[in-house]
């Protein structure tokens, strides 16, 4: 069950780098939302406490943090860490439809060495 945004710990706002721009481009490719135009080098995220997988939480400045709650996924893209084990990264929409977070699952619960492959 995904918690609400007030009961996480995140890290300080800050913009995304170019790995997360790569991952987070692929993934609205993938969602029927690729429509959406995002200036992702001015998108704010927050790293989520998910023990260096790479998970963010996409911050909606109209929006105060606690009042969001996850509405559904949009895109899933599975592939191989550098050392050939798997990944799925997910992207999320807040219950407004808004984009809301990028779920980064490393299937042995280790940091991810290398964001997109």
């Amino acid at each position: 069950m995904v918690q609400e945004q007030s009961e996480r710990r995140l890290g300080p706002k800050r913009n995304l780098n170019k790995q997360e721009i790569a991952l987070i481009q692929r993934l609205l490719e993938i969602s029927d939302r690729n429509e959406q135009l995002i200036n992702l080098q001015s998108l704010e995220v927050q790293e989520m406490s998910d023990g260096g997988m790479g998970s963010l939480y996409i911050v909606n400045p109209q929006k105060p943090s606690g009042q969001r709650t996850f509405g559904c996924r949009i895109a899933e893209f599975q592939y191989k860490d550098a050392d050939e084990v798997p990944i799925i990264a997910s992207l999320n929409v807040d219950e407004d439809g808004d984009l809301y977070e990028v779920d980064v699952w490393r299937v042995d619960y280790n940091p991810v060495i290398r964001l997109m492959p």
